[in-house]
């Protein structure tokens, strides 16, 4: 079965990744590839880890830290069922992770990947709007 790449709708986000995994249960039995840890837009800023799902072709960031700083919300940044399509699209993220600016990198390509505009308001599921 082939997954199809989505390309339309709102960005995704749930409060932790808990319910993340909770919203789609093909999630917790699907391999995941490691797509950085250090992901970051300023030198200060707070880190977030990304993964691509193989099972549901979502790639996804976690803010790390603790919840009360925003730590544990998933952002779906695009689905793509193909990871040839990931890893060309995402092509020397090992060398970018980490750096100043990096998830602006990241969301870049994921954008090109997915065709995937953002778009506002942006839905948190999973818990109470933040």
């Amino acid at each position: 079965m082939r997954l199809e790449d989505r390309r339309a709708g709102p960005a995704r986000r749930y409060r932790s990744l808990a319910s993340f995994y909770k919203a789609d249960p093909r999630r917790l039995g699907s391999r995941e590839l490691d797509v950085g840890l250090w992901w970051r837009d300023d030198p200060t800023g707070p880190l977030h880890r990304a993964a691509w799902i193989g099972d549901t072709g979502e790639l996804y960031l976690v803010r790390l830290g603790p919840a009360e700083s925003g730590g544990g919300v998933v952002e779906v940044l695009a689905e793509v069922g193909e990871r040839e399509r990931l890893n060309a699209a995402l092509e020397g993220w090992r060398e970018r992770c980490g750096q100043p600016c990096s998830l602006s990198w990241l969301r870049e390509r994921a954008r090109r990947l997915s065709d995937r505009a953002p778009r506002a308001p942006v839905r948190l599921l999973g818990g109470v709007a933040a």
